[in-house]
């Protein structure tokens, strides 16, 4: 998966090194279940994102059903309408 904004390649950065998921796994349709996180490394997740980024993410937006381009669509608004403050 290329990433195309800055949220897309730290949620990958993430993904791949924080969990060592294979990066030929993430892909945009690839949901974060499908990548093996229980409900523990979702909330790892969210935490290192909202650490790297800047930017609060709720329980509700990095679910098991949440998709990688999903989620970095919401990080992407979310960044763009914090810099807009």
């Amino acid at each position: 998966m290329s990433a195309q904004s800055p949220e897309g390649s730290a949620l990958i950065a993430l993904l791949t090194e924080k969990f060592e998921i294979d990066p030929a796994r993430v892909r945009p349709d690839a949901t974060l279940e499908s990548l093996d996180l229980d409900s523990l490394a979702l909330a790892e997740l969210a935490l290192a994102l909202q650490e790297r980024l800047g930017v609060p993410v709720a329980e509700s937006e990095a679910t098991k059903r949440t998709t990688v381009a999903g989620l970095t669509a919401t990080l992407t608004g979310k960044r763009t309408a914090a810099g807009a403050r």
